[in-house]
């Protein structure tokens, strides 16, 4: 699996601007048709960061990826999965989900669970070649959406076979 350059590391509060302009630029283009402004802004991102982790890969060109992540006992979330256009097809985003689970299931979490956009159907095919099912939907009450749709839940067993 493709690693990051510099490795993962755990997003500060330095970091919020440089997270909330990579989350726009990678959602910016698949998602345009359906929020009316940008996807997200250092509030929000700043309020995740205070809540949960984000783990991000970083070069010399800026930010390449990140992941959200928050852990709550036996359960995890994993969203605000992004990779810089310019890093875009090449593994990283793959590379990032693998990290994030290893990053939970260290916290001793056994079961993640995610969130894909209705309207996002290229998605499920990417998480389900990970491991991914779905399981149910949730109401998709975001500022801005131009369309309606719902979010589709998906989850994963993180428990190791034998361990």
């Amino acid at each position: 699996m493709p690693g990051p350059e510099g490795g993962f590391e755990k997003a500060r509060l330095e970091d919020v601007a440089g997270l909330t302009d990579l989350l726009n630029a990678a959602y910016g283009p698949a998602e345009a048709f359906l929020y009316d402004g940008p996807r997200t802004d250092a509030d929000e991102v700043r309020a995740r960061l205070a809540k949960g982790t984000f783990l991000l890969v970083r070069s010399g060109e800026g930010l390449d990826g990140c992941v959200y992540l928050e852990g709550n006992g036996d359960r995890g979330y994993l969203g605000m999965l992004a990779v810089s256009p310019r890093r875009q097809g090449g593994g990283l985003g793959r590379a990032l989900v693998g990290a994030g689970e290893t990053f939970l299931r260290e916290q001793g979490v056994e079961r993640i669970e995610i969130e894909v956009v209705s309207l996002r159907e290229s998605l499920f095919a990417f998480y389900d070649r990970l491991g991914y099912r779905v399981t149910g939907e949730r109401p998709f009450d975001y500022r801005g959406l131009r369309l309606p749709c719902h979010l589709v839940v998906m989850e994963k067993s993180l428990h190791v076979a034998g361990g």
